[in-house]
């Protein structure tokens, strides 16, 4: 009587347990079936990516020029300088990263295209330099000719988003001049010398999932290219007698992209057999 009485009720409970199994999962089970991992669980940040970059940069240039002859020659005195501007940026970028739990650890290169310069304000020189009829009107000018980066980045995601910093080497070529009264085809130049500068860069920012590979990005970065001088005997100096001392390029950069990542996992799927 009692085997007649428990096999029902086992079976019943069974029953019951697999529909509870069911119902948590917000769909009903048939068959025989695997369910795979919640979607928070998977690994959605993990491999190679490449993306482009749009944004505004900040540029400062400061230095000092001299004269060897100082105030014996009529044309250009010494003078310090230390200007900016901010100019439209663009570029590329790409990299690898890897997803240890919360925490990611990446490598990534990027690279800006040229950018329209940025000037000094017009001087007016002392009425001495000019046989004390007026003074000279000189410019200082630079340009980014291009720019790139190869940093580290590393923070942590929380859901869909990545909170992290960055930090590494960067280089641009740039070119810089100073100028009397106007420069019209390279007409009027002092110093003038496009160089190649290794520098530094160190930021933050935040990226956003918005697919299984597409994100955004907003990001902050501060980057010192280093210095340069161009002594008067330097073939950069057009004017024998002129020289830029440590010529300083830096800059402070926003900048807002949008990100592809190769071979990001497919949404889990229930699968049955």
């Amino acid at each position: 009587m009692f085997k007649r009485v428990a096999l029902p009720v086992a079976a019943a409970a069974a029953l019951f347990a697999s529909g509870a199994q069911a119902a948590d999962l917000g769909v009903p089970l048939r068959g025989s079936e695997v369910v795979a991992p919640h979607y928070e669980q998977v690994d959605k940040w993990s491999g190679a990516y490449i993306g482009g970059h749009v944004g505004m940069q900040m540029w400062r240039n400061s230095g000092f020029h001299s004269d060897a002859l100082g105030a014996a020659n009529p044309n250009f005195p010494n003078y310090s300088y230390d200007y900016g501007g901010a100019r439209f940026s663009y570029g590329l970028h790409a990299g690898f990263q890897r997803l240890f739990g919360t925490f990611l650890l990446g490598a990534e290169i990027d690279i800006d295209g040229p950018q329209g310069a940025v000037a000094s304000p017009w001087y007016n020189g002392d009425v001495a330099y000019s046989g004390g009829v007026a003074g000279n009107i000189y410019q200082q000018r630079m340009r980014a000719d291009f720019q790139g980066s190869l940093r580290a980045r590393f923070g942590f995601v929380h859901h869909k988003t990545l909170f992290y910093a960055t930090a590494g080497l960067a280089w641009g070529r740039f070119t810089v001049c100073t100028v009397l009264d106007d420069c019209i085809n390279g007409a009027n130049h002092v110093v003038r010398y496009s160089s190649w500068r290794m520098g530094w860069t160190v930021g933050a920012g935040i990226e956003h999932k918005f697919s299984q590979n597409w994100s955004v990005r907003a990001e902050y970065r501060y980057t010192n290219f280093g210095s340069r001088t161009c002594l008067g005997n330097d073939p950069c100096s057009i004017d024998p007698n002129a020289s830029d001392i440590s010529n300083r390029i830096e800059s402070h950069a926003v900048r807002v992209g949008v990100t592809y990542l190769f071979g990001a996992p497919a949404a889990p799927v229930v699968a049955r057999y």
